[in-house]
């Protein structure tokens, strides 16, 4: 009897060891003996005139699961165990990551812009100021009931006739109380209809400086008055990029220690606030210095300082050091002093070359003035000067600069 069954494959040889033979592969018929034919169907194509030969399956005891539906259900279990690990690592809850060199700020705004309005808009006025010449038109914060507006100075400028249009839509003749061209700032008081006044802000105060200037980094608000016939306030909102710049502009503000952010402003924001996330306060935004697309504003803390001066004696008081200077290429140079000055007083000589004000570097003239008379008289400052190869440090206490 041939060793073949009916199929024509060799009956097992050997012990039946289950290693395999060795120098067969394991994946081969060890069934079939090795001088053996193939049978006629062990091969990958077939002609369409053979396929009759093929036998039939036999039938299985119970029907297999079709392919397709195994794939199906091996797909879901493996995307529900995909998002049980993303769920126990947090990332379902992590936003889309950003595009490669995109600057993600460190602050965004908490408050929306409608929050920020209903905040402070009662209490944001359209100021216009009329010298014969020209209308300018800019903003203004209502700073106490009796009707006192802080705004910018170079707004007013030489103004004989100056209106306030209030939240309301009224329009108030205002005078001027008292001016800080130092930094900007004027005080004014509403003249007409005291019946119908602006309400003061809620003001970003408190009893430390620190405290009530944001951070570098946090988000701020510039709330100006509407445009002429609109009702809603002028909006921008941006980063604080600096709480301690500095601007020394000819026949304009000349300080530092203000704060500086990338929020828009434009004429008609002079004199408008600048508002942290709480809807607080925390600046009067100055006029636009220069061709700078930044803001600047003097802080809130600074601000109500020079009004209750303004407002109590008509002139408030910076530091003054008691020198003249000019620009050279080595850096500003001294030519001239007060010889009963702070300068003289603590040693400071014609043709020092002033590099630094209390540790800011220095370039011009005009950035020594500005640190100095952002000091209060009564203040001292370290000077740090160049006098021929000699490096020298000195301590100045400052005396008062009246800026009427």
């Amino acid at each position: 009897m041939s060793d073949r069954d009916a199929t024509g494959y060799g009956a097992a040889s050997g012990e039946g060891d289950d290693e395999g033979t060795p120098g067969i592969p394991p994946d081969e018929d060890l069934g079939r003996p090795l001088d053996a034919l193939p049978h006629p169907l062990d091969r990958l194509w077939m002609h369409p005139s053979e396929m009759a030969a093929v036998p039939a399956a036999q039938s299985a005891p119970s029907r297999a699961r079709p392919m397709w539906t195994a794939t199906l259900m091996a797909g879901a279990a493996g995307a529900i165990l995909t998002l049980g690990v993303l769920g126990a690592v947090g990332a379902l809850d992590r936003p889309a990551s950003k595009t490669a060199g995109t600057i993600v700020p460190t602050s965004t705004p908490v408050a929306t812009a409608e929050a920020v309005v209903l905040a402070v808009a009662h209490s944001v006025v359209s100021v216009s100021a009329h010298d014969g010449r020209e209308t300018r038109r800019g903003s203004g914060v209502c700073v106490r009931k009796s009707g006192e507006i802080l705004t910018s100075d170079r707004l007013i400028g030489k103004a004989d006739k100056i209106n306030v249009t209030t939240a309301d839509g009224k329009v108030h003749a205002a005078r001027v109380v008292g001016r800080d061209r130092t930094t900007d700032l004027v005080l004014l008081r509403l003249v007409t209809d005291t019946d119908a006044q602006a309400e003061p802000v809620s003001l970003a105060s408190s009893a430390s400086f620190a405290t009530s200037t944001p951070d570098t980094g946090d988000a701020v608000w510039v709330v100006a008055a509407p445009s002429p016939g609109g009702s809603s306030p002028w909006l921008s909102n941006g980063l604080v990029a600096s709480t301690d710049s500095m601007v020394a502009v000819a026949n304009g503000p000349t300080t530092s220690g203000l704060l500086e952010t990338g929020a828009a402003s434009n004429a008609a924001s002079s004199g408008g606030a600048l508002v942290d996330e709480a809807g607080k306060v925390t600046g009067i935004v100055l006029a636009p210095v220069g061709g700078k697309r930044l803001t600047y504003a003097v802080p809130i803390e600074t601000a109500l300082a020079i009004a209750d001066d303004l407002r109590e004696q008509g002139y408030t008081t910076h530091g003054a050091l008691g020198i003249d200077g000019t620009n050279t290429a080595d850096g500003p140079m001294v030519t001239s002093m007060d010889p009963d000055g702070p300068a003289a007083a603590a040693g400071i000589r014609v043709g020092d070359i002033v590099e630094s004000v209390d540790r800011h570097e220095v370039d011009t003239m005009s950035d020594v003035m500005a640190l100095v008379r952002h000091d209060r008289p009564g203040e001292s400052i370290v000077l740090g000067l160049r006098r021929g190869t000699e490096s020298l440090t000195m301590l100045a206490q400052l005396t008062s600069l009246v800026t009427p």
